[in-house]
């Protein structure tokens, strides 16, 4: 199935809307520290409630089906881990969740799924919330609770990768399923791209860390 939604004049719509939902996003984060537990659990819940709506639909608009409608999808699973940092409190897990979080939700808003409804169906809309749901998690982890990745990052990213697109792929084979691995695509590349992507992304951040380590450093020797 074509998906005639990519670059139509509704997904610009969509893909403007979201850059500014980026661009504002910091700002949605100030002052919550205090409020920082609440925060979390409304997080949570707003993730499973998305999915749970998301589901129901997809049963009462008879679309539903094991094969594509599962909420297994690389999307979801990062969703799962945002719920094991922010209510599991697995806080080594954000090694994983900084560089899916952003692939994910962006790679996905430009190379859109195929929704077999026409625009604009409420599948559509819980789709963009989940991801902007999602990044603003991140934003939130970053901004209020001063997460940083750590060293063995790109390691536990590795180790991820290996775990959940075996999974997948293994299940689409043995099923005849058909969950896409990352950007809406079921090509064996998308995999090989998007885990040199989510590695490359910890680049810049080891970076900005070890400049922050050498300025704290010339400022103790003064």
């Amino acid at each position: 199935m074509v998906n005639n939604f990519i670059f139509s004049n509704e997904h610009l719509i969509i893909l403007l809307l979201f850059s500014l939902f980026i661009y504002i996003c910091p700002k949605l984060t100030n002052h919550l520290l205090p409020y920082s537990y609440i925060i979390e659990k409304i997080i949570c819940g707003l993730i499973i409630l998305e999915i749970v709506f998301e589901q129901v639909s997809l049963l009462s608009m008879g679309g539903y089906s094991v094969s594509t409608s599962l909420p297994i999808d690389i999307c979801r699973f990062t969703s799962y881990i945002c719920i094991a940092i922010l209510f599991f409190k697995q806080y080594q897990l954000f090694n994983v969740f900084f560089s899916w979080s952003i692939v994910c939700t962006i790679g996905e808003i430009i190379f859109f799924e195929t929704i077999p409804y026409r625009f604009p169906n409420i599948l559509y809309f819980y789709s963009i919330f989940s991801k902007c749901l999602i990044l603003y998690a991140n934003i939130y982890l970053i901004d209020v609770r001063k997460f940083k990745v750590s060293n063995s990052a790109i390691k536990d990213n590795l180790l991820m990768c290996l775990t959940y697109f075996p999974f997948i792929f293994l299940l689409n084979k043995l099923t005849s399923s058909h969950y896409p691995y990352i950007f809406s695509s079921e090509s064996i590349i998308s995999i090989i791209l998007f885990t040199i992507l989510t590695s490359l992304m910890y680049i810049p951040v080891f970076i900005s860390n070890n400049d922050n380590n050498k300025y704290k450093l010339k400022s103790k020797n003064k």
